[in-house]
């Protein structure tokens, strides 16, 4: 199997245009040159040095200070999303003194026993005390959701919410910036930190260079991933400038700020900076909307999201899997995640073969959904 720029190509030689990027994390396309090229010096330089400072990860930091808005700084670089979402909330402990957190039913933040029971219930009673999973999504009243983290947050223990903009696993739902802006006055009111988990949502995949700004809010602690190194494992934590990173924060680990990792994410930012990408991603909506912007409509729509991402509800998760099979004879490789299609193409993909892509999923969820009623 190979894959470069937006096409995957099968041990069979057949051609796929991909909607999956991996879960979303080659933003540039797959083999982007400019990432390549810096990772393969690199590799003839040093891989990893345990912490021990690196030109490639002072060149990262300098490039990342001009990519972090004003008033942040980067903590430290991790091996993922998970890894860094737990660096945020030891973070978040150590400056509030406290041990519990918030996070809201359907979220994604990371696999691990306390990232996970932010969002989801895995089954097994593994989450750590103190840790308030509050409903929330499409179905559930703003109102109601607000109050029950006020009720939390009354406890004195809450050290930070997290906060995932755009629901990545849950049906694309996006809470009103009204409930953001509430949630960012509950947590000052409080004294709880406020964590923006943009593993998905950043690095202007939503639109923006993060989606927190279409909220109105300043996050406290900024969680970065999954395009910040266009594939290469990594992520990265940022914070507001007036808390101070210490030892007790434990933000190191045994792979993380490694030179591969920094030089990673130094040339997928240079990349960037290159490159208009709010133009790309305004384009890549536009031809979203285009051909299946008819299912974002209604009270009950079966696609939400904005810019390069995307999930469409499908009634059950045989259809979803029927849709991915069905498109896959049609070339296109889609992500999925139980009844719901994910739709993560690269920043990058060639415009022609993301409309014929784009009416190829249109065609197929079509045909798997019964009629709508005029």
């Amino acid at each position: 199997m190979a894959a470069q720029d937006d096409v995957l190509y099968t041990s069979e030689g057949e051609a796929l245009t991909d909607l999956f990027t991996a879960h979303g994390t080659a933003w540039l396309g797959h083999g982007r040159r400019e990432v390549r090229d810096v990772l393969a010096r690199q590799l003839d330089a040093v891989w990893i040095t345990g912490g021990i400072p690196t030109p490639a990860v002072q060149a990262m930091r300098t490039r990342m200070a001009g990519f972090l808005p004003p008033g942040y700084v980067l903590a430290s670089l991790a091996s993922s999303g998970m890894e860094a979402n737990e660096q945020a909330l030891r973070i978040a402990r150590v400056t509030t003194g406290r041990n519990g957190a918030i996070g809201l039913a359907g979220a994604m933040h990371g696999k691990s026993a306390a990232t996970a029971s932010l969002a989801w219930d895995n089954g097994d009673g593994a989450g750590p005390p103190d840790f308030h999973r509050v409903a929330a999504g499409p179905d559930i009243d703003e109102d109601a959701t607000l109050a029950a983290i006020e009720e939390a947050l009354r406890t004195g223990e809450v050290a930070a919410v997290y906060i995932e903009p755009v629901h990545g696993t849950s049906f694309g739902w996006e809470a009103s910036r009204s409930f953001h802006q509430a949630v960012r006055a509950l947590t000052a009111r409080h004294g709880a930190l406020l964590v923006y988990d943009e593993v998905l949502t950043g690095c202007y995949r939503t639109g923006t260079r993060f989606r927190y700004t279409a909220h109105g809010v300043q996050p406290d602690i900024l969680v970065l991933g999954k395009a910040l190194g266009n594939g290469f494992p990594v992520a990265g934590v940022a914070v507001r400038s007036t808390i101070e990173i210490v030892p007790r924060m434990l933000v190191g680990s045994t792979f993380s700020n490694n030179a591969l990792a920094a030089a990673a994410v130094d040339a997928t930012l240079g990349c960037l900076e290159q490159l208009e990408p709010e133009a790309l991603v305004a384009g890549i909506g536009q031809t979203v909307l285009r051909h299946l912007g008819s299912l974002a409509e209604g009270a009950q729509p079966r696609m939400r999201g904005c810019g390069a991402m995307w999930v469409i509800a499908l009634d059950t998760a045989e259809q979803a899997l029927s849709c991915v099979m069905a498109l896959r004879e049609s070339g296109v490789c889609i992500g999925f995640h139980g009844r719901q299609l994910r739709l993560l193409p690269a920043l990058t993909i060639d415009p022609d073969r993301f409309d014929r892509a784009c009416a190829a999923v249109a065609a197929t969820v079509a045909a798997h959904l019964p009629p709508r009623r005029a």
